[in-house]
């Protein structure tokens, strides 16, 4: 979605920012939001209120929290489509290979 939706807008996102978590991927606040989606997805908890603390200095408390909403709607979607066993469809996987690769998507569990 993010590749889309920046690139929508005439701002490609540099998603190699995001697969590896460092830089700011080309949007606004996106070292903020990256540092805050690494640290939604661990286990410290003071390193999460130090990223949320972050988002919310750079960028207000209404971005932080549509920010938190943005990455547990993603999750939600993650867990339902594995719980259903919902795949892509050949055609549509094989479009996006070069796209996976460089995500490195075979390295989840979920890549099955």
């Amino acid at each position: 979605m993010l590749s889309w939706s920046s690139t929508e807008s005439g701002s490609p996102a540099d998603i190699g920012a995001v697969v590896h978590g460092v830089g700011d991927a080309g949007v606004p606040f996106g070292s903020e939001i990256i540092a805050f989606a690494e640290a939604i997805g661990g286990f410290d908890d003071v390193a999460l209120a130090a990223a949320r603390d972050r988002i919310t200095t750079a960028a207000g408390e209404a971005f932080m929290i549509d920010t938190a909403a943005v990455v547990a709607n993603f999750e939600m979607m993650t867990r339902v489509a594995d719980g259903t066993g919902a795949r892509f469809p050949s055609e549509a996987a094989a479009r996006r290979v070069e796209l996976d690769a460089r995500l490195d998507i075979g390295g989840f569990t979920s890549a099955r």
